[in-house]
């Protein structure tokens, strides 16, 4: 188990620190854990991006229902036949 503080800076200097707990099973090595876990967010961040910029995700206007699901999957799938 772990624990990381992640630190954020924004723009206007503000800062935050977020608490977040890792459940893992590789050895007690705070190097190759921190790896492990940009790279779970690296692949994370980068899949939301190209949703985003490809799909137009974070503009969509479908909040009803099981729409957004729906779509939401059918856009993965898009992105898997892409790929």
């Amino acid at each position: 188990m772990a624990q990381v503080d992640y630190f954020r800076f924004e723009k206007d200097e503000k800062r935050t620190c977020e608490r977040r707990y890792y459940i893992s099973s590789l050895s007690n090595n705070a190097e190759l854990l921190a790896e492990a876990i940009r790279s779970h967010w690296g692949i994370e961040n980068q899949l939301n991006w190209v949703l985003d910029v490809q799909f137009q995700e974070d503009c969509s206007r479908i909040r009803t229902d099981n729409y957004p699901e729906n779509l939401a999957v059918i856009r993965q799938i898009a992105l898997n036949l892409l790929n």
